[in-house]
């Protein structure tokens, strides 16, 4: 299996069993599921390291997410 599909796969794979990790746990709120998906796509690109044609979108787009999910909730910790 080359670089790319053995990435791919293990993405889908570490996705999945966040997703129904968190289903087992009954989990409702978005930011949770953002955020560990987050920390799965950069652990999975540090591991398989793919190689990129372009800038990696889906990353920055995430990490803003992540940022702007923790943003929040400290502002909701030290308003509150």
């Amino acid at each position: 299996m080359d670089k790319h599909k053995a990435y791919v796969v293990g993405l889908a794979s570490l996705l999945f069993s966040t997703v129904v990790a968190l289903a087992a746990l009954k989990e409702a709120r978005l930011d949770t599921y953002v955020s560990l998906f987050t920390v799965s796509y950069f652990v999975t690109s540090v591991v398989f390291r793919p190689r990129r044609r372009g800038p990696d979108v889906v990353g920055v787009v995430l990490f803003i997410a992540f940022s702007l999910i923790v943003a929040f909730k400290v502002a909701e910790m030290l308003l509150w």
